[in-house]
């Protein structure tokens, strides 16, 4: 009798031991899963507001470059294009592009940010842009304007806008003597440009053009 109770003690330490381990081993998964969660979470947060940043930093650019053309559409599109990076910075109270990459720190994060210039080419009939530049088919009223933000640990944001001359400046002759000019215009000009093969300028009649 003895050794019966003394086996039956023994049997039912057993099962408490078993029982206690059981519950550890799930408590362990539970804090596991737990404690996954809540990294996830906070990773989660931290790319979302990484992100936010990026892109808040994108339209900065996109705004800039919106004020530059806007000023002076030769600002945009006389300068390098595809392979060249440039930012914008303040001079003399207004933007301009600078040549190279800006580099930024929010909320202790390190961003890269540029922006890259692109002619842009038309369909000839539709006049619709082509997802393939031409040069033949070049549009110098449109540039290609895309925004790249980086930052370590994640994959960069690309953002691209069109940019469209929208306004023209109107230049007064001021002298027929100067001959055929080329290039970029002042204002006012001496100078002018021979428009073939879409006709040729007269000036010998009154002072007046006359398209051949």
């Amino acid at each position: 009798m003895k050794n019966y109770i003394k086996n039956l003690q023994n049997t039912q330490k057993g099962s408490l031991l078993l029982e206690l381990l059981i519950v550890i081993s799930l408590l362990a998964i539970i804090l596991s899963v737990g404690a996954s969660a809540i990294f996830l979470s906070m990773r989660s947060n931290k790319v979302s507001g990484e992100r936010d940043s990026s892109s808040a930093l994108a339209s900065e650019y996109l705004e800039a470059a919106r004020s530059i053309a806007e000023e002076n559409w030769q600002n945009i599109y006389g300068l390098t294009k595809s392979t060249q990076h440039y930012f914008p910075t303040q001079s003399a109270g207004r933007w301009i592009f600078t040549a190279g990459s800006q580099i930024i720190s929010v909320n202790n994060i390190i961003y890269t940010r540029y922006v890259v210039i692109n002619n842009v080419s038309r369909d000839n009939i539709t006049r619709n842009i082509q997802s393939s530049y031409l040069s033949a088919n070049n549009d110098p009223s449109t540039q290609k304007i895309t925004v790249t933000v980086g930052w370590a640990g994640a994959n960069p944001l690309v953002i691209s806008e069109y940019f469209f001359r929208w306004k023209n400046k109107v230049c007064n002759q001021t002298d027929w003597s100067g001959g055929v000019g080329s290039g970029v215009k002042n204002c006012p000009d001496t100078t002018y440009t021979d428009i073939s093969p879409l006709g040729t300028i007269d000036t010998s009649i009154g002072g007046q053009l006359k398209l051949h």
